[in-house]
């Protein structure tokens, strides 16, 4: 029986977190791992890159819980964050979609969603 280190990422689930900035996302993956994986601030755009963290999630196994910048970025270095987030949609088994409580759902919410059920081979940005 191998250990957690031992697991492959490609045999691991692959648990990614989307939405907007500024939703929650990267306080969710602090709560669910019980540590300061991913920073966490006030400022709109703190996530630049995705954050991976390795855990045992039970019943699941071995799983990859991964942090991303918000969907809703702006301007030039925004855009090649969505696109990185977009990047990992694609090699996402499970998708977990934060919403802003102070916002809502909104339209950007539904099309993004509406992405999510789609399939990985139709994700882009």
């Amino acid at each position: 029986m191998s250990t957690l280190n031992e697991t492959p990422n490609a045999a691991r689930l692959q648990i990614a977190i989307f939405g907007r900035r500024n939703a929650g996302k990267s306080s969710l993956i602090n709560a669910l791992t019980n540590q300061t994986v991913a920073l966490v601030f006030d400022k709109p755009g703190t996530t630049t890159d995705p954050v991976m963290k390795a855990m045992e999630l039970l019943p699941l196994g071995p799983v990859n819980l991964i942090d991303t910048a918000g969907l809703d970025d702006e301007g030039p270095l925004g855009e090649l964050r969505v696109e990185r987030s977009y990047q990992m949609m694609n090699r996402t088994d499970l998708a977990i979609l934060v919403i802003d409580g102070t916002v809502g759902v909104t339209d950007f919410e539904l099309q993004l969603l509406g992405k999510i059920r789609f399939g990985k081979s139709r994700w882009s940005g």
